[in-house]
């Protein structure tokens, strides 16, 4: 089976439930950051509420501090109307803050009971012989990496000249700071393949620097560094390198990482930790 047909099972398969609760704990913590500030709000809010009444065509504004007051003192539009508009915030801000909160218990409840290994692990406890009568609906971590290892590719060929740079998986790369990306990847047990063909919509293959593997996700990346931006001819061709991963569905963010770096300004391995633990781990 070729490369192309690999990328398509790869493709195809569904994604791991890691994205569900990453993307629930991400509203979690969205949502947690929210209440606090309705709360460091709400504490400095005036005391009663706003009753609004309609007079013809106007609407005028009154503070109720007592809940058996149902008129309220008279809100002078003029001189105090940031009272009415602290008091219309308050009110806004106690409703949000009853939503949030009942949003929260329902994440935490569902955090709580969701076991979505369970599927994948109701195949793995069956015997081999029923095994093979079934295709499972996740297909196991460990099969997924085996697959995406043993596809067979060529990458581009280093001319003599280069520097020896070998990464620790034994593979020479052309640059330094691809070493230092590989090693990193190496470190952190992202599989990877470097200069792995890609076919574009174009219908050109391409070599991305670095192919990755999310094994939580099952979702590939490619990775590539961009080592020259202070050329403007390099720069240029970056950017329509770019636009042309984006028309054939490679965006920056999605399923794409793009590291830089200049004379002046070289490559941070910090930025590579960044990038591997938002999109790879």
């Amino acid at each position: 089976m070729n490369h192309i047909a690999n990328n398509r099972i790869l493709n195809a398969m569904l994604l791991s439930p890691d994205l569900t609760i990453s993307a629930v704990s991400n509203r979690q913590s969205e949502l947690i950051l929210l209440l606090n500030t309705i709360n460091s709000r709400l504490s400095n809010a005036p005391d009663g509420t706003l009753r609004i009444a309609k007079r013809g065509n106007a609407h005028q504004y009154y503070h109720r501090t007592d809940s058996t007051d149902r008129t309220g003192t008279y809100i002078k539009k003029k001189s105090n109307l940031n009272l009415a508009k602290s008091l219309a915030q308050k009110e806004y801000d106690l409703k949000v803050k009853h939503e949030i909160q009942h949003e929260l218990h329902a994440i935490e409840t569902f955090l709580k009971n969701y076991s979505p290994e369970q599927i994948e692990h109701l195949y793995n406890s069956l015997n081999e012989i029923r095994q093979e009568l079934i295709t499972p609906v996740y297909t196991p971590a460990e099969d997924t990496l085996n697959l995406w290892n043993n596809v067979q590719y060529n990458s581009l060929d280093i001319p003599d000249d280069t520097p020896d740079f070998y990464s620790d998986n034994g593979e020479q790369v052309r640059s330094k700071s691809e070493l230092i990306i590989a090693n990193k990847l190496k470190q952190h047990n992202i599989p990877y393949k470097y200069e792995y063909p890609l076919v574009l919509s174009t219908r050109v293959t391409v070599h991305p620097d670095f192919t990755c593997l999310n094994i939580n996700t099952r979702q590939e990346f490619i990775w590539e560094h961009f080592g020259i931006m202070g050329d403007s001819d390099y720069m240029n061709k970056t950017l329509k390198k770019i636009n042309d991963y984006a028309k054939s569905g490679y965006v920056l963010g999605r399923n794409f990482i793009a590291t830089f770096e200049s004379s002046s300004i070289p490559l941070n391995s910090n930025t590579i930790d960044i990038n591997i633990n938002e999109y790879l781990l």
